[in-house]
């Protein structure tokens, strides 16, 4: 693989492994704990609809295609204006509309979208100015990636901080392995 594409190859792998812990602590997890609102005022819910939504507004930027989510999704999960609310981002999720399954296919076709994407991407603009209708934090398409990359494990320390299911727990904090075994110890039984 060659160096220049080695960056990609990293936020994809970023992308997956954090995707797949968030999904396998998520779809198991009771409807109730999945709204739960935590100390911090955020639940289950809103993060999944927060990273659906940003995924799909920075991979508008990247294939010039713009948001394919609905508004009203960002709307709840990644509002772009200023306002004040006296309610937290976890009682403005409407549980009637954005259902448990719902959010976690937003989740999932923003992740592929990004990663089709990325797999696109032409590496060599890594290094090249974003332009001013993206934020100051952005400067760089390679900008974009990197934070793309390390977004879910982001809202994962934060849920594994302030969600009381996942207290006391390794769910949102280890790499899946489960099949993994050392040549050494391939011989041996459990």
């Amino acid at each position: 693989m060659a160096d220049r594409e080695l960056a990609k190859e990293i936020v994809r792998r970023q992308m997956n492994q954090s995707g797949n812990i968030l999904l396998s602590a998520i779809e198991p997890m009771p409807t109730a704990t999945f709204y739960e609102e935590g100390v911090n005022g955020i639940s289950v819910a809103w993060t999944l609809g927060h990273l659906a939504c940003v995924m799909d507004l920075f991979c508008g930027w990247l294939d010039g295609e713009g948001m394919q989510h609905e508004p009203a999704l960002h709307a709840m999960f990644n509002p772009l204006t200023l306002c004040e609310s006296a309610l937290s981002k976890a009682a403005r999720v409407d549980q009637d509309w954005a259902t448990k399954p719902k959010l976690i296919l937003a989740f999932r076709t923003a992740q592929v979208r990004v990663l089709r994407a990325l797999a696109a991407f032409d590496i060599s603009r890594w290094g090249q100015p974003t332009g001013p209708e993206l934020p100051d934090s952005l400067p760089l398409w390679g900008s974009v990636w990197e934070s793309l990359g390390v977004h879910t494990y982001w809202h994962l320390g934060e849920l594994a901080g302030c969600i009381p299911s996942f207290h006391g727990t390794y769910t949102l904090n280890t790499v899946q392995h489960y099949f993994f075994i050392p040549e050494d110890a391939a011989s041996q039984t459990p």
